[in-house]
C-alpha cells in the first residue's frame, strides 16, 4: 500500500513538473498574443556643427529660441570667396561671348563659301567657253580654300573654348560648395535647447554650435524577443500616458534595434535558446508629449 502510495507521488511530482515546464517554455515562445508595455519618452536632440572651421559672423539663436526648418542659423567668414565667384562668373561671360561670336564667324563664313562656290562654278563655265582667262578661276578657288580653312579652324576653337568653360564651372562649383558649407541650416524644426558658441567667436569644424531640442520627443519601449512580433515598422500602436488612461493615442514604430550584443535571458524551452531585449521607439501622433513622461503602449496580436 505504501508503496502504492509513493509511486503516486513520484507520478504526481513529474505531471506538475512537466505542466510546470511546458509552462515556463510557453511564456518564454512568441506566441503572437496581445501586449502591454510601458514606455518612456525620451528627449531628441540634434547637434548642428560646421564642417570647416572659421570665425562666426552672424548671431547665433538664444536658447529656447523656436528653429524652423531650412533657417539658416549661423554663418562663418568666407574671406575672398564672393570675389572669386563674381570673377569666375565674369570669366564664364566672357567664354560664352566668344563661343557665340564664334558660331556667328562660322555661319558667315559658311555663306560666304556658298556664294563662292556658286561663283566658282559660273567662272568655270566661263573659262570652258573661252569668255573668262584661267587665272580668274584659280583666284576664286584660292578663295574657296581659304574660306573652308578659315571655318575648320573656327570649328577647332569649339573645344578649346568648351574645355575652358567647364574648367571655370568646375572652379565656381567648388566655391559655391565652400560658400555652402559657411551656412549652418537647419534641416528640421525644433528649439534650441543649447546655444555653444556666440558670434565673433572661432569654431572648429564639427565642433556643435547649437543643440536642438527636436520637436515632438519619441517613445522608447523596451520588448522582450518573445513579444517582438507584435511590433514591425512602419506599424500602429495604441499608447496613453500612464496617468491618464483616457487620453488614448496612436505612435508610429519607428525602429526596433537590439538593446545589446548579448543575450539578456534564456529560453529553456526545446530548443533551449537565448533571449535578446530590443529598443523600440514609437513617433506619437496627436498626442502631446514631455521628455521624461511614461506611457503604455499596446498592441494586437498579429
Amino acid at each position: 500500500m505504501k508503496k502504492a502510495m509513493w509511486v503516486g507521488v513520484a507520478i504526481a511530482i513529474a505531471v506538475a513538473g512537466t505542466w510546470g515546464y511546458g509552462a515556463l517554455a510557453r511564456r518564454e515562445d512568441d506566441t503572437g498574443r496581445a501586449v502591454r508595455l510601458l514606455a518612456i519618452a525620451e528627449e531628441q536632440s540634434l547637434a548642428l556643427s560646421f564642417s570647416r572651421s572659421g570665425r562666426l559672423v552672424s548671431p547665433v539663436p538664444d536658447e529656447g529660441e523656436p528653429v524652423r526648418a531650412g533657417q539658416v542659423i549661423a554663418r562663418i567668414e568666407e574671406p575672398g570667396l564672393a570675389e572669386d565667384a563674381s570673377d569666375f562668373e565674369r570669366q564664364m561671360a566672357q567664354t560664352r561671348a566668344r563661343e557665340s561670336s564664334r558660331r556667328e564667324d562660322v555661319s558667315r563664313l559658311q555663306a560666304e563659301l556658298a556664294q563662292i562656290a556658286s561663283e566658282e562654278k559660273r567662272m568655270a563655265r566661263l573659262v570652258r567657253e573661252g569668255i573668262a582667262p584661267a587665272a580668274d578661276l584659280e583666284s576664286v578657288q584660292h578663295r574657296r580654300d581659304g574660306t573652308a580653312a578659315a571655318i575648320r579652324a573656327r570649328e577647332a576653337e569649339k573645344g578649346q573654348i568648351r574645355a575652358e568653360e567647364d574648367a571655370l564651372q568646375a572652379r565656381l562649383g567648388k566655391v559655391k560648395h565652400f560658400e555652402k558649407e559657411g551656412a549652418l541650416v537647419a534641416h528640421t524644426g525644433g528649439v534650441v535647447l543649447t546655444r555653444h558658441h556666440r558670434m565673433g567667436e572661432w569654431v572648429a569644424a564639427g565642433d556643435p554650435i547649437v543643440t536642438l531640442q527636436l520637436e515632438a520627443p519619441r517613445l522608447r519601449v523596451e520588448v522582450p524577443e518573445e513579444r517582438l512580433s507584435a511590433f514591425s515598422l512602419g506599424k500602429s500602436v495604441e499608447i496613453w500616458p500612464q496617468a491618464r488612461p483616457d487620453a488614448r493615442a496612436r505612435a508610429r514604430i519607428v525602429s526596433i534595434r537590439p538593446r545589446s550584443e548579448f543575450a539578456t535571458r534564456r529560453n529553456w524551452g526545446l530548443q533551449s535558446r537565448d533571449l535578446r531585449t530590443f529598443s523600440v521607439r514609437l513617433a506619437p501622433e496627436g498626442l502631446p508629449v514631455v521628455s521624461g513622461q511614461t506611457f503604455v503602449v499596446e498592441t494586437g496580436a498579429h
